[in-house]
């Protein structure tokens, strides 16, 4: 996973200026969040690591390489691991959960230390992870939901481990932390009269949890409505429908004036292109999320995406490989210290990489460095 965006004065944030009523306490809080997000919540990074042992074999089973949001993490993971030596081997799921048991049987066959699964619910692969827990391969797992997750039937979990966000789990960070954002963002722009065509998504968890905690926060709202929730698949990326999907429910919304994707390769791959065609970008708010290079243009460029609330795809790859590391040498896991930050056309945006890749100043400047500390770490120095 993901998330948000509008420019504040400008006519695409398609907010209200009308009195609020019972809201104006949630929609004074809203903007207080805003404001504070847009500062970022980057925390500090690692500061020790176990050296990590050359000619490890790692598979990254990524959920849908056409989709940025899985390959870049993926690419970052690739490149991280072979920094240190180790076998690094990336194989496509391309949203089908045969294809996910394919890869981890193969990374099985090959005899793999480890496992990495790239935004793949346990519940998507159980068989294939039971043989790979069975074979000794140790499974890490991020932007994933383990087996136990309530929304997963609350099973017996199969992830060794996952990528940490603070010391929140994974699911309260999504639902309370990322997903609230953009919907405190919804909430300042509209002045508390957001009307919501809201993508909704069940094949993987992550949105389902990103979709849950957006609905929870957006009730505080007395005058924001959800006006029509409009269900898609990753398969839809994959044959083109998604764009279709999006393009009806602006005709037969038109009152609508926030479209809400869980994701920023939703937008890329038909959300965004829909908006635009509808001749009312200018009058809706579009949220995404991590900011991918796409999706960053599309902010800066006006087309078809207003906010994003940046998670750094590549950050999330690198301390992916971390983790493992830890995890292959009966390692603690640690706090990798990724948050997000609010990015919209008032500032900030990147300014040294196309890409949203941590939390940058007021002049679109990285204000941390992972990959240099993770360098450091793992070389003991």
């Amino acid at each position: 996973m993901l998330l948000l965006a509008a420019a504040c004065g400008n006519s695409s944030s398609g907010s209200s200026t009308g009195d609020t009523g019972s809201s104006s306490t949630v929609v004074a809080q809203a903007k207080a969040a805003v404001a504070k997000n847009r500062q970022g919540t980057d925390g500090a990074l690692p500061t020790s690591a176990p050296k990590p042992k050359p000619g490890m074999n790692v598979w990254v089973i990524s959920c849908l390489q056409a989709g940025e949001g899985c390959s870049t993490p993926a690419a970052g993971a690739k490149e991280a691991g072979e920094d240190i030596g180790w076998k690094m081997t990336v194989f496509d799921g391309k949203g089908r959960p045969d294809l996910y048991a394919t890869g981890i049987r193969s990374a099985i066959a090959d005899k793999a230390d480890g496992i990495i699964l790239d935004v793949i619910d346990c519940v998507a692969a159980k068989s294939a992870l039971e043989e790979a827990h069975q074979a000794g391969v140790k499974i890490y797992a991020f932007y994933a939901f383990d087996c136990d997750d309530p929304l997963a039937g609350g099973g017996k979990p199969l992830f060794d481990a996952q990528l940490n966000f603070g010391s929140q789990p994974w699911a309260q960070y999504v639902e309370d932390v990322h997903a609230r954002s953009a919907a405190d963002y919804v909430i300042a722009k509209t002045n508390g009269q957001a009307k919501i065509i809201e993508f909704t998504e069940k094949d993987i968890l992550v949105a389902q949890h990103l979709n849950k905690g957006f609905e929870k926060r957006i009730r505080d709202c007395s005058g924001c409505t959800i006006v029509k929730k409009v269900p898609f698949t990753l398969d839809d990326f994959v044959t083109g429908k998604l764009e279709g999907k999006a393009e009806a429910a602006l005709t037969q919304n038109p009152q609508a004036n926030v479209v809400y994707s869980p994701y920023d390769a939703a937008l890329t791959l038909g959300i965004s292109q829909a908006v635009v065609a509808s001749g009312r970008n200018d009058d809706v708010l579009v949220t995404g999320n991590e900011g991918l290079s796409p999706n960053v243009g599309s902010v800066r460029d006006n087309k078809g995406q207003d906010l994003i609330l940046g998670l750094s795809a590549r950050w999330v790859g690198w301390a992916a490989v971390d983790g493992m590391n830890r995890l292959l040498q009966g390692q603690p896991q640690v706090d990798e210290g990724i948050g997000h930050q609010t990015l919209d056309r008032e500032g900030p945006l990147p300014k040294s990489t196309t890409y949203y890749d941590g939390n940058i100043d007021a002049d679109g400047n990285a204000k941390q460095d992972y990959e240099a500390n993770f360098n450091k770490i793992w070389s003991g120095s």
